[in-house]
């Protein structure tokens, strides 16, 4: 009997661990969402709400095939990296034309205070993809919420 006992209130441990990850990976995969439709939508309220307190860091590396193309173009732009800030980005996205950016392979690994985000994602502009690859988010949960 105390066996079954054990048996079942472990099982209920498993459930309810599992329910609160699939809750909290919900709310992530939806500030993914938000991302990418306050580019499309451009709406800087709800992009700017998905970040925390600055400074935040916001930097890309350029693939090796990439760099060489842009050092064809100018042989003194060096580096294969830049740095910037959401803000920047967000006043790129409000320049004239059509901007998004999809998503592919999301993976979420999470516990209750902090995740890991990687994807593959393409940028659009204008209906043309002007660069892709893969990106790696790290959220923290801020009062009750997921910040990039």
């Amino acid at each position: 009997m105390k066996t079954i006992i054990l048996s079942i209130f472990i099982l209920m441990s498993h459930v309810a661990v599992a329910q609160r990850f699939h809750k909290e990976k919900t709310e992530i995969e939806h500030v993914v969402w938000q991302f990418k439709e306050s580019i499309i939508q451009k709406d800087s309220t709800t992009f700017n709400s998905l970040f925390h307190e600055n400074p935040v860091v916001w930097i890309g590396v350029v693939k090796n095939r990439s760099q060489q193309k842009r050092l064809k173009k100018n042989p003194e732009n060096r580096k294969n990296y830049f740095k910037d800030t959401y803000e920047n980005f967000f006043h790129y996205i409000m320049e004239k034309g059509s901007k998004e950016e999809t998503f592919d392979k999301i993976r979420i690994i999470n516990d209750d205070v902090i995740a890991s985000v990687t994807f593959h994602y393409s940028f659009r502009e204008e209906n043309t993809t002007t660069n892709w690859g893969s990106e790696y988010w790290h959220l923290i949960k801020a009062e009750g919420n997921g910040k990039l």
